[in-house]
């Protein structure tokens, strides 16, 4: 028997090798959340960006990531999912899907962190939303959409994913469904972070 038990564990090694020495060897900082063999002979980065409009983080991160738009372009594929946190309201969730259907997403979501970050203005305030929706001739759409189960579930849904993938913090970022980079990787620095996320688009492009 002391013979048997050692040549089994060595058969055993023999066969779940292979599948793990073929795993890609990715650089940089993240958490593994899926099997990395699905990132093999990646051409497109998939990146899913769980963010939270009183995150000071994510605020810096909204410029930080036009580097990764200008590096990468044609390569990556960005989508966004607002969530809110405890007490706050859902009112800029949904202001995000409802500017997004208006073609005017980013221009609005900029808007929104200014006034919360720069001016100081709670936008978890439904008046607020409205009196800024104005600025963009969206107001009648954003009031409409406000009381939208369609637009309410898409939040919903958002909320939902951000507990699939354990989001403790904002922003999280998840890499083609398999990688997770949170800003707490790189000690808070958005700006390491971002460098981050380059070294390893590249370790995934460059296979």
């Amino acid at each position: 028997m002391k013979r048997v038990i050692p040549l089994f564990i060595l058969i055993a090694t023999l066969v779940a090798a292979p599948a793990w020495a073929d795993a890609p060897k990715i650089a940089g900082q993240y958490k593994v959340i899926g099997d990395l063999n699905n990132l093999k002979n990646a051409k497109q980065i998939e990146l899913i960006e769980f963010f939270n409009y009183s995150c000071g983080h994510c605020y810096n991160f909204l410029k930080a990531s036009k580097r990764l738009h200008e590096k990468f372009k044609g390569k990556l594929l960005h989508k966004k999912q607002p969530i809110y946190w405890g007490q706050q309201t859902p009112y800029p969730a949904m202001a995000y899907y409802i500017s997004d259907e208006q073609g005017v997403e980013e221009k609005f979501t900029q808007t929104l962190f200014d006034t919360n970050f720069q001016l100081e203005v709670n936008i978890f305030q439904p008046r607020v939303i409205s009196m800024l929706s104005k600025d963009f001739g969206i107001q009648d759409a954003m009031t409409e959409g406000m009381q939208s189960p369609r637009i309410r579930n898409k939040v919903q849904e958002s909320l939902q994913r951000a507990k699939q993938y354990d989001v403790q913090e904002t922003p999280t970022l998840i890499i083609n469904d398999t990688l997770k980079v949170t800003p707490s990787l790189t000690g808070g620095d958005v700006e390491k972070m971002t460098d981050n996320l380059i070294v390893i688009f590249e370790s995934l492009l460059n296979q």
